[in-house]
């Protein structure tokens, strides 16, 4: 693991008054993109580990159970190395699995609250949380499912994540004649500050990688892309995904040094692949990579700082370096905050029980609204209209026939959009 403090500011000599003040940064993914690199925008600091260290990655925070698999590996068209890759199995029984019928499945980057392992789920069922179900009674998530994973050494394993309870992971994995059956248990509370947990079946070890600190990760994933024929394809991409608490907000075709973060604050979202891989294209005239034109982004930390970040150059796979400038914006109190400008709210009791309440005082008239419900998943729980009107408007839900977790509750208004996280126990 290396950790880099790169924060340079550049003179007026070099890029004139438009960059005077702007801070710039270099991060890299290495030669052949052969490592993730966690980048915190404040102080510029920047660590890098090898992507062949991990395979599988498990969410420690509270009421989350998404289980990842790498796709990062350095895999380049100088270098080509071979990918870990998990696949979904028609097996019931852990003893008897075997590779018929198997599908691959990949991770979709859309929170670090649900993986690969996840995204298999029932859509339909909200206690189906993809590789294991909800018990309502005992609130422990069960395995359901038997994957196989096809490891870089060439190894293929059965793999089953058996279950959640009182917030330790236990898994299973074994060779598919089922010789060499390893068991472990990854307990949450022992890495309480981090997003993710990191496990290399390889070495059978339980790893720690992420800084104390990071917003952004700058590393490889698979995107669904246009294949230019009709059709689409899963492509692996470079790209930057954003850490659990920080939201995003993109800014085309404007002047970089007068553009307003009040014009695009209402744009923000917490989307992993907000930034992505798209601020960057290959140019097939010089055969050089270019950075998109007037574009920034303006990104909300989980500290409420607010700072621009432009793109001015990357290297490729020669170094995987790239280049941006960062302008610090401004400290936001919350993000209700922001929206009360114009809206005022309360959810209450937080954490709920049986009941919640939600409380929301319109400086304006409005006639309808929309309330809805998704769980960690992303998962449609319920969904209705309500009436609203210029004033102090309560509202009540019955939510103990929902099992104990983390919610999403979003109210759609015909300005803007309320979101609230809420905790049901």
């Amino acid at each position: 693991m290396k950790v880099f403090y790169s924060t340079v500011v550049f003179s007026v000599f070099l890029l004139g008054s438009l960059h005077a003040q702007m801070q710039f940064d270099q991060f890299a993914a290495g030669a052949s993109y052969s490592e993730q690199t966690y980048y915190r925008i404040s102080d510029g600091s920047s660590t890098s580990v090898d992507h062949t260290v991990w395979d599988i990655a498990f969410s420690v925070q509270p009421q989350q159970l998404g289980i990842f698999i790498n796709e990062a590996v350095a895999t380049s068209m100088s270098t080509p190395l071979p990918e870990t890759e998990l696949y979904l199995t028609t097996s019931t029984e852990f003893e008897t699995a075997d590779t018929s019928g198997m599908q691959r499945i990949l991770n979709q980057e859309i929170n670090w609250e649900g993986g690969a392992f996840n995204h298999v789920r029932n859509e339909a069922d909200p206690f189906d949380f993809g590789w294991g179900f909800y018990n309502v009674s005992n609130h422990q998530v069960i395995g359901s499912r038997i994957f196989v994973i096809h490891l870089r050494n060439g190894a293929f394993k059965k793999l089953m994540i058996e279950s959640l309870i009182s917030g330790v992971y236990s898994f299973k994995y074994a060779n598919l004649d089922g010789s060499d059956e390893v068991s472990e248990t990854i307990a949450k509370a022992d890495f309480s500050e981090k997003t993710l947990v990191y496990y290399s079946i390889e070495n059978q070890e339980i790893l720690d990688l992420e800084p104390a600190q990071w917003d952004l990760l700058f590393t490889r994933y698979y995107t669904t892309l246009d294949d230019g024929n009709g059709g689409t394809l899963d492509y692996l991409v470079t790209g930057i995904l954003s850490n659990a608490g920080v939201q995003i907000a993109q800014a085309d075709n404007i002047d970089p040094e007068t553009v307003q973060f009040t014009d695009f604050e209402n744009s923000l979202t917490d989307t992993l692949t907000q930034i992505g891989h798209d601020w960057k294209f290959f140019d097939l005239a010089t055969f050089q990579w270019g950075i998109v034109p007037n574009r920034v982004y303006f990104v909300q930390t989980e500290d409420a700082e607010v700072w621009q970040l432009q793109f001015f150059d990357f290297e490729g796979s020669s170094t995987g370096v790239a280049t941006i400038g960062k302008t610090f914006v401004t400290t936001v109190t919350s993000n209700e905050e922001v929206s009360a400008q114009t809206t005022e709210w309360k959810v209450f009791p937080n954490p709920a029980r049986s009941d919640i309440q939600f409380q929301l005082s319109l400086n304006a008239p409005q006639n309808q609204a929309q309330a809805t419900l998704f769980n960690t998943m992303g998962q449609l729980i319920w969904q209705e209209p309500i009436s609203v009107q210029q004033g102090l408007n309560t509202y009540s839900w019955a939510v103990d026939h929902l099992p104990k977790g983390r919610y999403h509750l979003q109210v759609q208004l015909q300005t803007e959009t309320i979101q609230e996280t809420i905790i049901i126990q």
